[in-house]
C-alpha cells in the first residue's frame, strides 16, 4: 500500500502507527500480503478496496483480534505486539466493527459495557445519552433491551 499524504502534512517525525510487511493467510488464501502503511496523528485515514481485498483483516490485525503470519507493527517508532483489543485500546486504538454483534438479552448500556475495559454501570447510561446528543445521534435509551 502507498501512503500518498504529502510530507508537509505529517505532524511528526515518526508515524503514530506503522505496519511493515503485514501478511495474513487463511490456508491457501492470501488475505494480506506485505502491507506497509503509515498512520499519522491528527489526520483522517480511509482504507478502500473491493470486497475480499483484506481491509477487515488488516483492521483486525491492528486491533489485536487477528494475529499476522508475518510482518511487524511500530507504535510511535517502537515495535509493538498487539495481542488483544484491550492492548489496542490502551494504546488509543479503537475499532467500530462493520457488523454489529449485540446480545438481545442485554440492555444497550450492558452491550456497550462489554467493549470497555473499565466501566462504572451507574455513570455509563448517562454517558451514553450525553455522547448520543453531542454527536446528533438518535436518542439511545441505555436501559432498553437491544433489538435487531
Amino acid at each position: 500500500m502507498l501512503d500518498s499524504t504529502p510530507a508537509a502534512l505529517h505532524t511528526g517525525d515518526t508515524p503514530l502507527l506503522q505496519t511493515v510487511g503485514l501478511t495474513k493467510r487463511y490456508g491457501n488464501f492470501l488475505a494480506n500480503e506485505a502491507v506497509d502503511i503509515d498512520i499519522w496523528p491528527q489526520q483522517i485515514h480511509a482504507l478502500l478496496g473491493e470486497n475480499g481485498a483484506g481491509k477487515s483483516t488488516l483492521m483486525k490485525i491492528i486491533y489485536g483480534v487477528t494475529r499476522p503470519d508475518a510482518g511487524t507493527m511500530l507504535w510511535e517508532g517502537r515495535p509493538v505486539n498487539i495481542a488483544s483489543p484491550a492492548e489496542a485500546r490502551r494504546l488509543g486504538i479503537g475499532m467500530v466493527f462493520q457488523h454489529f454483534s449485540l446480545f438481545e438479552t442485554l440492555t444497550v448500556a450492558e452491550n456497550i459495557a462489554l467493549a470497555l475495559d473499565e466501566h462504572k454501570p451507574a455513570t455509563l447510561a448517562k454517558r451514553i445519552s450525553e455522547v448520543s446528543l453531542r454527536y446528533g445521534l438518535p436518542t439511545f435509551h441505555p436501559h432498553r433491551r437491544s433489538e435487531f
